[in-house]
């Protein structure tokens, strides 16, 4: 079973202009309030994949109930620990039509006590069984406890789990320590972490050979619109994604995570695995919402998608 955490989930208001321009009145064509937050993106894409998932998560107020309620209308079982004081967050998304520019506007949402992160540990003790998948996504750097992944490794290392990783910054930084079994850092967070600006293929996988020391079966370095670099055992690949219509680029690197899961999920090749991340993420671009694709679309992109063994 795979198992996303999502310490700090949203619900994301997105609003559509033609254009943004600053320090005028702009017009809003339309507004659509859609499920926000990293891990909770991963789990309704898997589930449209066709993966079951655990999401685990804190929640407060209404907005934190609206949160669990939108996670079960979307097929996923919220873990949550709930408390109806404070309020969850509230993410803002702008979308310009006209230049296929899209701006997230973060809230930084309330923080759990010690009991609710305790609360939290226990209840993922119970809950997460031998050989699942365990999915971290996102920074921890405003959490109560910032070391709250390496807790929760340490907490679970008799489970022989399969710990996939997608966080930025100090979080990167310690996670990694752990030598989980899939990291999916950018350009930018990979640079961050080496010290040094990366901008070609070379420089990008001199830099995934850097990372030995860390035994990470699995590195996806994100390329944005110009794909992937993947280090995946001894063979590397670089991979080119299709040509698509972007509309809104805004939660696509959760919708590629959840395509990495699915494939390892089904047992599918790299490859393969590769493919069909790639192609569910570009769908992912052309759709209005931060989470979500269009599953036939997806289907027609998986043929455009070249991956070449390096």
């Amino acid at each position: 079973m795979i198992n996303t955490i999502t310490l700090n989930p949203a619900i994301d208001h997105i609003i559509y202009l033609n254009r943004f321009e600053r320090d005028i009145t702009n017009r809003i064509r339309a507004t659509r309030i859609t499920m926000g937050g990293k891990g909770t993106h991963v789990s309704l894409n898997l589930k449209l994949m066709g993966s079951p998932s655990r999401a685990f998560g804190f929640g407060f107020g209404a907005t934190g109930k609206k949160i669990i309620d939108m996670l079960r209308e979307g097929g996923v079982e919220p873990y949550f620990v709930y408390d109806e004081n404070g309020e969850s967050r509230t993410n803002y998304l702008l979308v310009e039509e006209e230049t296929k520019h899209a701006t997230l506007i973060s809230d930084k949402g309330p923080l759990p006590t010690d009991v609710q992160v305790e609360d939290f540990c226990r209840m993922m003790s119970e809950t997460v069984q031998p050989d699942d998948y365990l999915v971290f996504s996102g920074d921890t750097s405003n959490f109560p406890d910032p070391g709250i992944y390496n807790k929760l490794i340490d907490l679970l290392s008799d489970r022989k789990l399969r710990v996939f990783l997608d966080a930025s910054g100090k979080t990167f930084e310690s996670t990694i320590a752990r030598s989980p079994f899939l990291i999916k850092p950018n350009t930018d967070e990979l640079s961050t972490l080496l010290g040094r600006k990366l901008v070609s293929d070379a420089e990008v996988i001199g830099a995934i050979n850097e990372l030995d020391r860390y035994h990470i079966e699995i590195i996806a370095v994100s390329l944005g619109g110009d794909g992937s670099i993947v280090r995946a055992g001894d063979a590397l690949y670089r991979v080119h994604p299709p040509k698509v219509n972007v509309y809104n680029t805004v939660g696509c690197g959760d919708c590629y995570l959840g395509g990495l899961l699915h494939g390892f999920e089904c047992g599918m090749s790299i490859e393969d695995t590769l493919r069909y991340a790639t192609a569910v993420s570009a769908a992912t671009a052309e759709s209005a919402l931060s989470v979500f694709f269009d599953v036939p679309r997806s289907e027609e992109l998986m043929n455009a998608v070249k991956i070449k063994r390096l």
